[in-house]
Order: structure tokens, then sequence, then C-alpha cells
């Protein structure tokens, strides 16, 4: 093989030779350019001396990359410009690389048979995800399906939407003829130029596993090269692999490498080639492309002195500013639902790199692809299947034991995106139901509507429960609540949502106080809340960012402990605002506010506090909770129950990708000044905890201890704190 890539030098040079022998100015110079790897490096380093030397071209055919490269040379881009595109990067991961190598599939998804499948978030558990197709027959089948999004398939999407933009900006005419070199039945055929024939011949689009011959000029033809013999003709072949480099590929491309090279031995012109490359680096490339061209300058002598300057007709194009997307190849079923994610305010690729990132969260959409048009618009195209998943787990803590969990899933595109959740757990103690339906662009891509239900018996765990006094204990509670959200998304950051509760509610209190009747409330809570969100959802552990949540509005709950009789409606303002930091990958620090007022006429008195139940273990429970750490939202806690409080609260970590460290510290002040709290109405809890976290999988496990202000010196007893450990992201 390599003994025929040197004849084809030698053979090349000798025609070269006899040609030199003969100056002849009605010589056309034909500039043929192929593909391989890094070949858009070498070409650019080709054109550079092209344009340096003033070697006249007067027509170009390409293959592959050198079709791309060409598009854009001949239609008078600056080299400068053009070597600026193929940096940019969406382009980037393309350029350059060995799209044969299996450790480098430019953009296709690898799947790790070994990789378990963990659920990415909510409860901890192992999901299977199946994507339901229907055939002619009516026959239902189902197809596995990742848990993630396919990045690739956006980058790839990307990549080929600016690989069609870098062309159709460029609104010059061809002043170079040229025209693109592809297969037909196995031979090579000369083309159009079109851009479409262009991006059909780079070797990006097709799965790697599609044995056809015409998936792109990368492999037919491998070199682009005459077709015919032509006297008037000086051909100049640039070949970007190395003659020394050994063949790579697969075993079929491999044989093409080979016939391509046999094939060049026999070809007349010349033939720009470098003898080896040690360097992978691009300035390389160019460099090496350069000068194999600039040692070829004696062969064109048969031009007679023919001179062309390039610069004179050469004009850059600034990129595409906005693109109009265009979703004429969807149905009508979801075409409300897709173009709901492309939003207005995004310009040039920052448009449908969110708009691609985000209509692939939802599992339903099984596929994307992305078309340019001459005029700017966008074609967008996407498949869509009803997706279900299967979820088994488990989660629990020292606080109510352990529980395992189940979930199935259903996710679904018509007009609207509707997703139903079917989950419940069961434990020792306590279990639940807890069914989800969630309906996203109900009218357009500002409106949702959630609803969700809630059947769950909560037992806490004696010796959990031990630290609160008897008489302020709930043993167990009972909870049938229904719930409806409507969700108005303003934009990316800021949502607003009225949401209402609707409850039933049974209390098991110690008898020794309470007797043995249960003790019934029915709380009713219409509110609104408005979020505003930059980073991360996540009050404990987001890396960056801030939020701000505040709810208002209002709750009557009526009871029944023997007598019926009813709290009177009273008004609610709750507010938490945090901002996250990490200076460094590893550190994290967080700083947050927050308070809450209840309140409820009373005729003659003005505004007081809520009405008392006379049930200390109620008037706990129904009394704002504040967030003061993770481990304090897991059950009721006196100390940190008011009817109006304010708080700041400290948080830092150092952790790595998944295990860290972290100490959370607040500062209560309980206006209130309730009456079942045994400390201060200035408190401060101290929480330093370890975390481990790997997608759903969660660990946290630590110690916990709230004081007052005149005990603020037993935080240094180590006694006197309350360890934890909770496995899983839940809430009640």
């Amino acid at each position: 093989m390599l003994k025929a890539s040197v004849d084809s030098i030698a053979a090349a040079d000798t025609v070269a030779r006899a040609v030199a022998a003969k100056p002849d100015s009605s010589l056309k110079t034909v500039l043929y350019l192929g593909g391989g790897e890094r070949s858009p490096w070498f070409q650019l380093g080709v054109f550079y001396a092209i344009e340096e030397y003033g070697i006249p071209v007067d027509s170009v055919v390409a293959t592959s990359w050198g079709a791309w490269m060409a598009a854009l040379w001949t239609r008078g881009v600056p080299l400068d410009d053009i070597q600026k595109i193929m940096l940019d990067s969406a382009i980037a991961p393309f350029v350059g690389h060995d799209l044969a190598a299996p450790a480098n599939k430019a953009g296709y998804r690898e799947v790790d048979s070994y990789e378990l499948p963990i659920s990415v978030s909510g409860i901890p558990s192992m999901r299977k995800r199946f994507a339901l197709t229907m055939d002619s027959a009516f026959s239902v089948h189902s197809d596995s399906k990742s848990l993630t999004p396919d990045s690739m398939q956006v980058v790839r999407s990307l990549a080929k939407l600016r690989f069609q933009e870098s062309l159709y900006r460029q609104r010059s005419r061809i002043q170079i003829p040229f025209a693109v070199q592809s297969c037909e039945s196995g031979k090579a055929v000369v083309v159009g130029n079109s851009t479409q024939e262009v991006i059909a011949s780079l070797p990006l689009w097709k799965s790697p596993k599609d044995s056809s011959e015409n998936v792109s000029g990368e492999l037919c033809p491998y070199y682009a090269m005459p077709i015919e013999d032509n006297a008037q003709e000086l051909s100049i072949i640039v070949v970007a692999d190395p003659l020394r480099a050994p063949i790579v590929g697969d075993e079929r491309t491999r044989l093409i490498k080979r016939h391509a090279s046999e094939i060049l031995a026999s070809q007349p012109g010349i033939i720009v080639r470098a003898h080896t490359i040690l360097d992978t680096a691009r300035a390389a490339w160019i460099q090496s492309g350069f000068t194999s061209f600039e040692k070829q300058l004696g062969s064109f002598k048969v031009l007679n002195g023919r001179r062309h300057a390039y610069s004179a007709d050469q004009k850059g194009a600034m990129p595409w500013f906005k693109f109009e997307p265009s979703y004429d190849s969807l149905s009508s079923e979801v075409q409300n639902a897709v173009k709901s994610y492309w939003l207005e305010s995004d310009t040039g690729m920052v448009a449908p790199e969110n708009f691609a990132l985000n209509l692939l969260q939802n599992p339903a959409y099984d596929s994307l692809d992305l078309n340019m048009r001459p005029s700017g618009h966008v074609t967008v195209e996407s498949s869509v299947k009803p997706v279900v998943d299967f979820a088994v787990g488990g989660f629990g803590s020292n606080a109510f034991g352990p529980n395992l969990y189940g979930e199935a899933s259903v996710h679904y595109v018509d007009h609207v995106e509707i997703e139903l959740v079917m989950a419940g757990f069961w434990g020792e103690h306590s279990y639940g139901f807890r069914p989800r339906l969630n309906i996203s662009k109900l009218w357009n891509r500002h409106w949702d509507l959630q609803f969700g239900y809630d059947y769950l018996k909560l037992v806490p765990l004696k010796g959990f429960n031990g630290n609160t006094h008897r008489w302020l204990r709930i043993l167990s509670e009972e909870r049938s609540d229904l719930m409806m959200d409507l969700l108005y998304t303003v934009d990316s950051r800021q949502r607003v949502s009225a949401e209402f509760r609707f409850g039933s509610r049974y209390y098991d209190l110690d008898s020794a106080y309470y007797g043995n009747r249960e003790m019934k409330a029915y709380p009713v809570s219409p509110m609104l809340h408005y979020r505003y969100l930059n980073g991360e959802d996540d009050n404990w552990f987001a890396n960056n960012g801030y939020a701000l949540n505040v709810w208002g509005g209002f709750e009557s709950i009526g009871y029944d402990d023997g007598i019926i009789d009813v709290v009177p409606i009273y008004w609610k303002l709750l507010a938490d605002a945090r901002y996250t930091i990490s200076p460094v990958r590893f550190v994290t620090l967080t700083a947050a506010a927050a308070g809450a007022i209840e309140r409820y006429h009373d005729e003659g008195h003005g505004y007081v506090s809520p009405k008392s139940f006379d049930k200390p273990p109620l008037d706990v429970a129904y009394r704002q909770h504040a967030a003061a750490t993770p481990w304090s939202t897991e059950w009721y806690n006196p100390e940190l129950s008011s009817h109006e409080y304010a708080m700041v609260r400290l948080n830092g970590g150092f952790h790595g990708d998944y295990l860290g460290a972290w100490i959370f510290g607040a500062y209560y002040h309980d206006f209130e000044d309730s009456p079942y709290a045994d400390l201060d109405a200035d408190k401060f809890v101290l929480e330093p905890a370890l975390r481990f976290a790997y997608k759903s999988v969660t660990l946290y496990a630590g110690l916990s201890r709230v004081v007052g202000y005149g005990t603020f010196g037993d935080l240094t007893h180590l006694s006197g704190y309350n360890y934890f450990v909770r496995v899983g992201d839940y809430s009640f």
C-alpha cells in the first residue's frame, strides 16, 4: 500500500515535469480537495499558500471536508474568517478529529452496558424507561430508552445547523467555479454545488453503522480526483493524509483507503501531500499544508507566469443574527408544545441551543433535527413517542425508618405535554400513595396545570419522637390531601402560581393527655407563590445562583375532637431568599434570609395570631416551620415553629463530585415567643454533616442542635447534639 503511495508521488512528479517542458498559458488549473482526519487544517494551509504566491485556480472539485472548505473559499471568504468559523464552539469538536476512531464517534452516543440504570433525580431508585410505538397492525412495541437526554444528539444538531449557517450567511456569489464530487453506484461523479450537497458530503450525519457507500464523501470518494484525463487541465490534488501515516479505521475503511491510494498512483498532475506530520496541533497541520504546496511551486511554471490576486475579491460576512424556526414538518398534535420551547428573546446560536437542550429534557421527545434554509428559517423536526418509566427504590431516616418506594409514570404529548406519575412507599409503620398529573404548555408555553393527591400515614420512630415533650408529640398523622396548582411562567427566571390545598387529616396524640380520641383537621389554603430563580433549584446544595420565593394567601382550618369547631380564616405571608456562590470548584457558600407572619382580624382586638386549637400538638403543627437546616424540616419542631419569625442562615461546604463536608448555621428570632418552645425567642441552629450524592442516591448524616441565646455556649458540648442519618431527598 505504501509503495503505491510512493509511486503516486513519483508518477505525479514525472507528469508535472513532462508538462513543465511545454509551458502553455491555456492550461486550466483544477484544485481537488478530499477528506480525511484533520484535512480541513491541512487544506487551510494550502489555501494560504495559493493566495500567498498568487497561483491561479480556475475551478475546484471537492468532497467531504474539502467540499465545505471549498464552498467557503470559492465565495471569497477571507482565510482568517474561515479559521474563525472552524474554531466556533459548535463546529470545533468535529473539525480535525478522527471520526472513525472508536474513542471518538463525533457525537454518536456511546451506551455503557455496565452503567446502572439509577434515577437521575428524585427518590433513590433503579429506573427503566421504555418508548412505545404502534405498528399498522395495532401491535404495541417497546424500546429501551436512556434516562438522560442525548446531549450528543444536541451537539450534532447544532453542529449541522452551524455548518449550514456558515455557508448560507455568505451572500456573495461563487467567484471560482466549484463542484462537489460524490458517488453513484460506487463510482465517482460530479454533482452540483448547492449548500445541501456540500452539507450532505460531510462525514457527520449518518450513523457509523450505516454501510451505504453514499454516507458522505469521507468514504466515497475518499480522495477527490479527476474522473477522466484532460490534456487542457492541470490537476492539483491535495491529499491530507501524510505519506507515512498508517492506515486506520475498520476493515471496510482501510480497504477504501487502499483502493483510493491505488487510483491516486495513476493520476496525472500535481499531488500536494506531506511526507509525515508528527504533531497533532492544528497549527502544525496548517503549516504542513503551506509547506507541502510551497515545495511544488516549480511545477507551476507551465502556467507561463499567470498569477491571480485573491484579496481584491474577498468579502467576509457576519453570523446570522436571528433564526426563524419553522414547524411545518411537525404534526399538529405536537406543534404547539414544541414551538413553546423556542424563546423569541434569544438570538444567534443561543436560540437553537437553548431550544434543543430544553426540549430534550422531556423524555417524550425522541429525536431532534435542525435544518437551515437560505432564508434563515430553521426547520424543526422531532419525533414524539409515549414514554413509560418504572422505578423501584427506597428512602428513609432515623426519624421514619426505611421505606420501600415504587413508581410508574407516563410522558405523552398531544397538543399539550402530559405527565402522569403513580408513586407510593411502604415502611414498617408509615406508608403512602402520591399520584401526580402535570399538564404543561396548556394554552401556550407560559401555562401549566398540576394536580396531586396525598394519601399518607406518617409514624415517626419512638426513639426520634422521644426528644419532644409527650404533651407536644404527634404519634402519627394520616393525610388525605388534594392539591391543584396553576402556574404561569413569566420568563426563564420568573414564575407565578396559584396553589390550592384541601386537606383531611387525622392525628394520634398521647392518650395520657388527650384520651383515645383521634383529632381531625380539615385545612383549606389558597396561596399565591412568586419565584425568581437564577441557577439551580436547590435551597441547600446548589453550586451557584440566587433565588427568591414569596408566598401570600389565606388558610382556614376546621377540626373535630368530639366537638366540631373552626379556626377562623387568617392570612399568611412567607418569604425566603438565598444567594449561593462557589469561589472555587470545590467550595460553596450560601447566605439566606427568611421570615413568616400569620394574622387574623379579631373584632375589638385588631390583627392577632390565629386562634388556638386548645390542643398544643396541633397548634405546633399549624404554625409556620422555619427551614433552618436540611434536617430541621424532617418533622414538626416546636423550637422552630411560630406564627411570626425571622431567620438568617449561612452554610458552606467542601465537596467533590460525589462527597462533601457541609456545615449549616442559622439565627432564628421568634417574634411570637411561642409558648410551646423551651428556649429563648432568639435561637441558634448548628448542623455539621457529610453528604454523598450520585444522581438520585443521596446520603446525608451528621449532628444537629438548637440552642437559645442564654445557652449559646452549649454548642461546644457534643453530648447535647442529636445525630441523624437520611437517605434520599424526599419531603412530606
